[in-house]
């Protein structure tokens, strides 16, 4: 699928640019199990700008809160997040200092559809990246955003979200998993 967006320049030109859901590579894609090395290109960059348009259109199109590039097969050392009214490009992303209080919560992943797992994750984060201009940006996460951000980290660095849990853990959301893609292919035949 693709779009035709109408971009503000912020001269007060308006321009349009075409931009195309991603294809989302599943578990047992090469590029998720790979460390992706640092970003060392120029910022700002065209070309790399018209890529991170659609991967936020794909993380939107897909509902997700997330998406790293090389869930899209793209070696690019990069993810965005975002919801309704908050949207953040995280190039060369790390973490600084992270809580020591965990906090258990349910995560999936666009990788692995219908797929949730309990994952213990730091309360808050304090990182650091490179937003889509060049600039460092140096911040404090909490909740969500803070878990969503070592999810995609994790994704950068090789490492599944399904390998934060045991084997029976796993096998067993992945039977919930199954059940539920039958449930939504039976709904979607009748």
């Amino acid at each position: 699928m693709t779009e035709t967006l109408k971009i503000d320049t912020g001269t007060g030109l308006v321009t349009e640019d075409r931009v195309e859901v991603l294809p989302i590579f599943g578990d047992t894609h090469p590029s998720l199990s790979e460390v992706v090395p640092e970003f060392t290109g120029q910022l700002p960059n065209a070309e790399l700008s018209a890529f991170i348009r659609s991967l936020k259109f794909t993380r939107k199109a897909y509902a997700g809160v997330g998406l790293a590039a090389n869930q899209c097969g793209y070696l690019q050392r990069l993810f965005v997040l975002g919801h309704e009214d908050f949207d953040m490009v995280c190039i060369n992303p790390k973490i600084v200092k992270a809580s020591a209080d965990l906090v258990k919560e349910n995560e999936g992943c666009l990788s692995f559809p219908a797929l949730y797992v309990k994952i213990d994750r730091p309360s808050w984060l304090e990182v650091e990246f490179l937003n889509e201009e060049g600039k460092l940006i140096q911040t404090r996460l909490e909740g969500l955003t803070a878990r969503c951000f070592a999810h995609e980290l994790d994704h950068l660095n090789g490492v599944k979200f399904t390998k934060h849990v045991g084997p029976l853990t796993l096998k067993m959301a992945q039977q919930k998993a199954d059940k539920r893609i039958k449930k939504h292919l039976r709904a979607r035949k009748k």
